[in-house]
């Protein structure tokens, strides 16, 4: 039996041994704690600020040495980076609060059986109970710009389920990245790094670019444009202080002293900005014109270096920020729609680090029989909703149109409504037949010009038949010569009764009741086939039946 089979089912025989204490413990206890105390560190890596004087050639340092394994200093200025420059911070805040926004669920494996959905659910309950689960998704973002997050998972029981708390930030410079490159382990300062117990952890990765996971976060790409940006900024406070202010010029006799010469030089300072001061006498100081000059370089190299941070984060900068020259109303919908498909591979990364840890950690203690392939999955809602108002508008005048068959679960899904359950109440409205547009009246008389043609040519077809199998009914000699027989029979025995009669009721009585037996068959069926032919060709020549039989020739 596996330590979480046991788990689940807790014997006390096996759950008092050493092994199963220490892995309950790690459930139940804290790595990072543990690791402190055992460390007793006293300088504290994320203290550093390595942003202070920052040069190009020291962040080419930082950004090498992080390759070889030290990524303290490198963390250490991402967060720098954010903090100091407000543009960087609201572009990524922007970009980590737009999966807020998405709803999730647990999705159950492919051809799932009923215990399967009944386990997504459950999962998806369990899921519910994290405490500020946004806040969850939101650190777990972090690692856009760092190349990793990390947080610490607080595990519960309630009877036999377990279930994760809350989640807490940890620090990424409490992290080490292995030599491979790949596997993330928990430093120390002094000890070795040790490897991360098992579900005591959600770490995600995230990929901006290709490449080895140090150099896989986004601000290794922000930082040279952080670099630039900053000189700019120096430089144009630089110039905004002696800009409009004249320029001072002072002049002192041969033989000064070094302390003349410097209350010269206080004097010649503070006569700018404060208009007044005193000088020994035998000194002066001469006004120049006044500095001139234009903030424009600099403020151009701050726009583009901002730029670059916006297509960098966002994929575009007109939803960023604008020129009133090139932000025209179309090019913000193509940069929105580069903003959004960002957003969704954002949430494809975050959702399968999240199946892969919390999910898959929620099933290996609750059913541990359960195999991995058969675990359900954390879906972000990816769908976008049609315009309602489009839908509302069109969706009446396409259902007046003959022919046309439009699916509630398709208009459902397309709108994002979901489908109301059996015994839930249904809002309804009674909407009048809209007015037909030219549209639907033009499709509704090609629709019924389609099915009057198509009768028309079924009904030509069925009388072509039936006219055919007249033709080749009465054309046969031995429909003729019965009808010839017939015709003698039944004139004999007529002629020889009606000579028997003596007067005009007695020949109509010999009338009525001369049928001869032997043909009695024959004349019915010759009769129904007289009125078969005679109701075919009424219908031929659109003549009712009676008016047939009244009429064999046709009239006219």
């Amino acid at each position: 039996m596996s330590f979480y089979a046991a788990l689940k089912q807790m014997p006390a025989t096996i759950m008092s041994t050493p092994i199963a204490q220490k892995q309950l413990k790690r459930l139940l206890g804290s790595q990072i704690a543990e690791s402190d105390e055992r460390a007793h560190i006293w300088e504290r890596p994320e203290l550093s600020h390595p942003a202070v004087g920052l040069t190009p050639a020291k962040l080419h340092q930082l950004l090498t040495g992080a390759e070889s394994g030290n990524i303290n200093d490198m963390l250490a200025l991402f967060e720098d980076m954010e903090e100091r420059d407000s543009h960087i911070f609201a572009e990524l805040d922007k970009r980590k609060r737009s999966l807020l926004s998405l709803d999730w669920y647990i999705k159950p494996p492919s051809d799932a059986t009923a215990s399967e959905k009944e386990q997504a659910a459950t999962i998806q309950t369990l899921m519910h109970a994290i405490d500020d689960f946004d806040d969850v998704i939101k650190d777990a973002l972090d690692a856009i710009g760092k190349g990793f997050s990390g947080q610490e998972v607080n595990w519960a029981r309630d009877g036999s389920t377990w279930y994760a708390e809350s989640l807490d930030f940890v620090i990424p410079q409490k992290f080490v990245i292995a030599p491979d490159q790949k596997t993330i382990m928990l430093g120390n300062g002094i000890n070795d790094p040790e490897p991360l117990w098992d579900h005591a952890f959600m770490m995600h990765t995230h990929k901006a670019k290709s490449g080895y996971l140090v150099r896989g976060g986004l601000h290794r790409i922000l930082a040279w444009p952080y670099v630039f940006k900053n000189y700019s900024v120096r430089d144009l406070a630089e110039f905004l202080e002696i800009y409009g202010l004249p320029m001072r010029l002072g002049t002192y006799p041969g033989g000064a002293t070094d302390s003349e010469k410097y209350t010269l030089l206080r004097a010649v300072m503070e006569i700018g900005h404060r208009a007044a001061g005193i000088i020994p006498e035998g000194m002066k100081i001469d006004f120049k014109d006044a500095a001139k000059g234009s903030s424009e370089p600099f403020e151009s190299m701050i726009k583009w270096c901002e730029m670059s941070q916006s297509k960098a984060i966002l994929g575009g900068t007109l939803t960023s920020q604008s020129d009133g020259k090139s932000s025209t109303n179309a090019l913000g919908n193509i940069h929105e729609v580069a903003r959004i498909e960002i957003r969704d591979s954002d949430a494809k990364q975050l959702a399968s680090t999240i199946s892969k840890s919390l999910v898959a950690s929620l099933m290996r203690l609750n059913y541990p029989s359960v195999h991995p392939r058969r675990y359900p999955s954390f879906e972000f809602d990816l769908s976008e909703p049609e315009d309602i108002t489009t839908f509302s508008e069109a969706i009446p005048k396409l259902a007046g149109v003959n022919g046309m068959r439009i699916g509630a679960e398709w208009l459902h899904s397309k709108l994002n409504i979901p489908m109301a359950a059996e015994d839930e109440a249904i809002v309804s409205a009674g909407i009048a037949n809209p007015a037909p547009t030219a549209l639907t009246a033009a499709l509704n008389a090609q629709a019924a010009l389609n099915a009057r043609a198509n009768a028309a040519t079924t009904e030509r077809a069925n009388i072509n038949a039936a006219e055919r199998g007249i033709d080749e009914a009465t054309a046969t000699e031995t429909y003729a010569q019965n009808i010839t027989d017939m015709s003698a029979t039944l004139g004999q025995a007529l002629a020889s009764r009606l000579a028997a009669a003596t007067s005009y009721d007695e020949a109509l009585a010999l009338l009525m009741s001369a049928e001869p037996d032997a043909a009695v068959d024959e004349l019915t069926a010759s009769l129904e086939q007289y009125l078969t032919a005679a109701g075919l060709w009424g219908a031929l020549h659109s003549q009712p039946l009676d008016d047939a039989l009244d009429n064999p020739s046709g009239g006219a």
